[in-house]
């Protein structure tokens, strides 16, 4: 299944590829959630670990798991418009109960042009239907509540993660933020990047990276197993034009 929210750099186009890598194993870990799209694409582990700094991400998807009935009905009546999207976007979180955040959090995912994260624009759709459907919105939502029924939901920094998780069973899927790109709250600087490569040289677990193809990637992984995969973005302004992923790992 696809995963219901819409995320900048989410990898709903390349989980087939990262799925048809991943090892055996009972523990699954995603350090870095967000959309969390391989997960919902891939058949259930024995052991499932969802975690993002994200409160949003966080609470949605928890909000999914044991509330998602009042979710629907909050979503039932909103419509694609920029004036919902502009009071939306405005509103205080801090004010809104954990359902009204998740609401707006997947209205605003799914209206803004190619889910973004930071700096939101809404997206008009001039020669597709909009991302965010009413009607298909029960459904969505319904899959997704029996998806994470029993995945496990943190938000703790990646290093605790992997710290708590690790055994030669646990398999990481990593998709940290991209190199040198300021996409999200939290971003990645290049001694992030040193500190990363170091501590999945000690891990006892398979993992998985999924990164951004730049020479300063390739050099600081290149004791692992590098594979190159290509896919457009809708972020990027190029038509036609095909970027590079890495896929780093240690087996």
């Amino acid at each position: 299944m696809i995963g219901p929210i819409s995320y900048i750099g989410g990898k709903n186009r390349l989980a087939a590829e990262i799925i048809s890598r991943i090892p055996e194993h009972v523990t699954y870990v995603e350090p870095f959630a967000g959309g969390a799209q391989v997960l919902f694409h891939k058949e259930p582990s024995k052991v499932e670990i969802l975690n993002d700094l994200s409160h949003e991400i966080v609470n949605f998807f928890r909000i999914c798991q044991s509330h998602h009935d009042e979710l629907i009905r909050y979503l039932k009546y909103m419509i694609v418009g920029r004036n919902w999207f502009d009071q939306l976007y405005k509103a205080d979180p801090s004010i809104l109960t954990d359902i009204q955040k998740a609401a707006r959090f997947l209205y605003l995912q799914k209206t803004a042009y190619a889910g973004l994260v930071a700096r939101k624009n809404f997206a008009l759709h001039v020669i597709q239907n909009p991302h965010f459907n009413a009607d298909r919105i029960p459904h969505l939502i319904e899959k997704a509540h029996e998806r994470l029924k029993r995945v496990q939901i943190e938000s703790l920094p990646y290093e605790q993660v992997i710290s708590k998780t690790d055994r030669a069973t646990t398999f990481f899927y990593l998709d940290p933020p991209y190199w040198e790109k300021k996409l999200y709250h939290f971003n990645f600087t290049k001694d992030d990047f040193v500190a990363m490569e170091k501590r999945l040289r000690a891990i006892k677990g398979k993992f998985l990276l999924s990164i951004n193809d730049v020479p300063e990637i390739r050099s600081l992984f290149r004791n692992f197993k590098i594979e190159t995969v290509q896919l457009s973005y809708t972020a990027q302004k190029k038509v036609g034009v095909r970027f590079k992923e890495l896929l780093i790992s240690n087996y």
